[in-house]
């Protein structure tokens, strides 16, 4: 057999994560050159803008040494969640090495026996709780060391320890009726009552939460059954280290009692005192420096375990810069404000319910280029709240169709620092993760498209 037929018959291999991610900076800036700058006003002080302002602007498109700057640039911008990264890996390091983690799996596990699969849906239901009131959004990482420490003991894979805890949070986010950073936002800018519409949003919150856990619970029990029917195959690396079975002590419980007592008043804080990402890291070291004391631990094993913990974040932290790079780009070329003018263009001519599948569509498509709820909520709202009066669509649809476009894409976007983030911190490939969420990604999208075109039917 000649080289040649041996290369025809290669497998094509998809690029290493960070591969990817130069590829989109550099397309991003390629772009710059191929589309006209532009940019709309803002009103006043206030970021929402005026949506008659649009003009054409200079060009400035980004050259190649620009665009590879941006990864530090984008490595300062995402700063805050990148130290998050750090920190609580470091401290849930400490926290796991105490074994109270492992030993209450073991104790949950010997009580359910054959039943011990209901422990996904019963995570699930809780964590959709903390999304939908969006008390925990990009802050589902302090749980995702939790997930992938369940699903190893349940002899699962990492797919299902990260998943049962972003999914469930992302199916709470999207479909929330009162998110303050998104929904609120968004109708405030459009001047609806706030929380109005939460009756019909919530459910389709339901469905998007039980879609989710029937989903997962299907790919669980295939792992479950037979380990080699994971997408990662069976030699994928855990993030977790794995643990001797230990007795359910005293130390154990107390160490769990104080990890629930640390998210009950930091999600306090978050709700009353507008805590963040600065008071999330206090908390979880504090909590880490309670556990590694009242576990035995030693002060300097505690400093050994956390810088550990911080040792195997580095992946997940340096991909959330690179991805964050993308969006720097995007505004350096001030070209994110053309992709809008365009877009918004053909809404004019088409029905109330084609003019909802097209708000959604391209929310949905333009979530790639602005991955923040409220920041694109304050780029596209101004300008479809007053095309939908035009056009005869109701606002709550509009908001609708931003909310339900800007959270479905979150799970599979590369310029997201918080999905980099997340399924580098599970060491989970980002091929890998798109095989496996895909089918859920098309299930959501029919779930939103069908609860629009039913909204414009009932005049919600």
């Amino acid at each position: 057999m000649t080289s040649s037929t041996q290369k025809s018959k290669r497998k094509f291999k998809m690029p290493d994560t960070y591969v990817l991610l130069v590829f989109f900076i550099l397309g991003a800036a390629l772009l710059s050159y191929i589309l006209p700058a532009g940019t709309y006003e803002t009103i006043g002080d206030t970021k929402t803008i005026d949506p008659n302002s649009f003009h054409f602007i200079e060009r400035t498109p980004v050259n190649p040494f620009q665009a590879i700057l941006s990864i530090s640039k984008g490595m300062v911008k995402a700063s805050s969640i990148i130290f998050t990264v750090f920190l609580v890996s470091g401290a849930f390091k400490v926290i796991n090495d105490t074994g109270s983690i492992d030993s209450a799996i073991d104790s949950l596990s010997n009580r359910l026996k054959s039943k011990v699969i209901i422990l996904i849906p019963i995570i699930m239901i809780c964590m959709s709780v903390l999304g939908y009131l969006g008390i925990i959004v990009n802050q589902t990482i302090v749980f995702i060391p939790i997930g992938l420490i369940i699903a190893r003991k349940l002899k699962m894979d990492p797919i299902v320890g990260l998943s049962m805890m972003y999914l469930a949070t992302y199916s709470g986010f999207i479909g929330s009726g009162l998110c303050p950073f998104t929904v609120l936002v968004a109708q405030k800018i459009a001047g609806l009552p706030l929380l109005s519409g939460i009756e019909f949003r919530t459910v389709v919150f339901l469905f998007l939460l039980v879609s989710a856990i029937i989903y997962l619970m299907r790919y669980a029990k295939k792992v479950l059954d037979d380990p080699s029917k994971s997408i990662l195959g069976t030699d994928y690396e855990w993030a977790v280290e794995a643990h001797k079975t230990a007795e359910f002590s005293a130390k154990h419980k107390i160490v769990l009692v104080a990890l629930f007592i640390t998210f009950g008043i930091y999600i306090y804080g978050a709700q009353k005192l507008s805590w963040g990402m600065n008071e999330l890291n206090t908390v979880c070291i504090l909590l880490a420096i309670f556990s590694g004391v009242i576990g035995g631990m030693s002060l300097d094993d505690m400093s050994k375990s956390f810088v550990a913990g911080c040792k195997m974040a580095v992946f997940s932290a340096l991909l959330i810069g690179f991805a964050t790079a993308i969006s720097v780009v995007l505004s350096q070329g001030n070209i994110i404000h053309t992709i809008i003018y365009y877009a918004s263009m053909p809404l004019g001519h088409l029905s109330s319910y084609l003019s909802a599948l097209f708000m959604f569509f391209f929310n949905w498509g333009f979530n790639f280029f602005v991955p923040s709820g409220s920041g694109q909520a304050a780029v596209v709202m101004p300008i479809l709240a007053p095309l939908s009066d035009v056009i005869g669509l109701s606002k709550q649809v509009t908001v609708s169709a931003y909310k339900y476009g800007d959270g479905i894409t979150n799970l599979i976007i590369p310029t997201s620092g918080t999905l980099m983030g997340f399924i580098g911190l599970a060491k989970i490939p980002y091929e890998k993760w798109l095989k496996f969420i895909l089918p859920l990604i098309g299930i959501w999208t029919a779930i939103a498209a069908a609860s629009l075109l039913i909204g414009v039917a009932i005049g919600f």
